[in-house]
């Protein structure tokens, strides 16, 4: 129905029809050939009541009488939009600004962490504690509070007054130290070896590499050269690019990786989408008798080896690209060395060490008669 500014000479110039005043909303006018009625349309029903005519009911008399009725009905307000639409609207217009890797984090929590079905505003506190308490690792559940607080955030005032995440707290999180031992990296291995493409690769590529998860299950065909490993910016938890040896035996697993996508590691069904279901993936890779490691551990091990065979602290910490570190301030600024060959020479070391690791208590393979 078309909305006008009512006053009396708009009234008296209006052709036939129903008109509503953008003064008072719900409240409006019938111009018929013979009369002009005054209505209010109350409820979810759209129940049209007179209240008088016009001229005999003045303008200013009828907008009181309108205000009257409306605020008298007693009426379920019309709901907030479903959590799972506007979940949707927040992914589209939000993650314009991320860089496709938050983007893809961002979309994760949210769709494992939160699946509620009901209007925005019937999500209650207890609802995000509860969503928030079922996940175990302090470190997930930090990351869950923050995406679904910049959501709640995101919906205010749009669609909410008031966040349900008000007095949620960041659970403290205990920075761990695991590193598995030999035994244990060979388990580890032996049993990605098992589990095979795409998700042992994964893993085995994490004890390779160093690099981070989400880097390595991201990886395209176009950032591999036969020598190296080239991460843009936009992949990377930093936003800094990085380039990696790639060492003999990273590149006999990359080459016999499946050459169907662009993406080395597609998720199943959407070959245009990485890899997902690492921690739920990682159930059958426990199975090898490891305790209490998480994929990220693996890095700290990588790490911790380096040290061992003695590769320079700067030296790992740019093969992890880490942002701050031994080089770094003023430093940085004015030392661009790659220390690209200082990598290699790391690399090598750790595949060597890695295989001595892999063929430790191996059985001699049999000789040809």
């Amino acid at each position: 129905m078309p909305v006008v500014h009512l006053t009396d000479l708009a009234i008296r110039s209006l052709p036939e029809g129903m008109f509503f005043d953008d003064h008072t909303p719900s409240f409006g006018i019938l111009i018929g050939k013979r009369a002009k009625t005054w209505l209010v349309v109350k409820g979810r029903r759209r129940v049209r009541e007179r209240i008088g005519r016009y001229p005999a009911l003045s303008l200013a008399e009828a907008r009181r009488r309108a205000a009257i009725v409306l605020a008298a009905t007693e009426e379920e307000k019309p709901s907030a939009p479903l959590f799972p639409d506007i979940k949707a609207l927040f992914l589209e217009r939000h993650g314009v600004a991320l860089r496709p890797r938050s983007l893809y984090q961002l979309n994760r929590n949210l769709d494992r962490h939160f699946s509620w079905s009901k209007p925005l505003d019937k999500i209650t506190h207890n609802d995000v504690a509860r969503a928030l308490e079922a996940i175990d690792a302090p470190s997930q559940r930090a990351h869950a509070l923050k995406d679904i607080r910049t959501f709640f955030n995101w919906c205010i005032p749009r669609y909410l007054t008031v966040s349900p995440c008000i007095g949620l707290k960041k659970p403290t999180e205990k920075s761990r130290d695991r590193t598995l031992n030999n035994l244990e990296l060979k388990s580890v291995w032996r049993k990605a070896e098992e589990i095979g493409y795409p998700y042992g690769s994964i893993v085995r590529l994490l004890i390779l590499t160093g690099q981070r998860a989400g880097e390595i299950t991201a990886l395209r065909r176009e950032w591999i050269t036969p020598t190296h490993i080239n991460i843009p910016g936009e992949f990377t938890k930093n936003a800094r690019p990085t380039s990696i040896p790639l060492g003999a035996m990273a590149k006999e697993l990359i080459d016999a990786c499946p050459d169907k996508t662009e993406l080395l590691f597609p998720a199943r069904g959407n070959p245009n989408k990485p890899f997902q279901g690492l921690q739920s993936r990682k159930v059958v890779l426990d199975q090898c008798g490891v305790k209490n490691f998480t994929h990220h551990d693996l890095r700290r091990t990588f790490a911790t080896n380096l040290a061992a065979l003695g590769t320079p602290i700067h030296v790992t910490e740019k093969l992890l690209n880490h942002v701050s570190g031994t080089v770094s301030g003023v430093a940085a600024i004015y030392n661009r060395h790659s220390y690209m060959e200082e990598m290699r020479v790391a690399i090598d070391a750790w595949e060597k060490r890695l295989a001595a690791i892999l063929a430790e208590n191996e059985p001699d393979a049999p000789s040809g008669g």
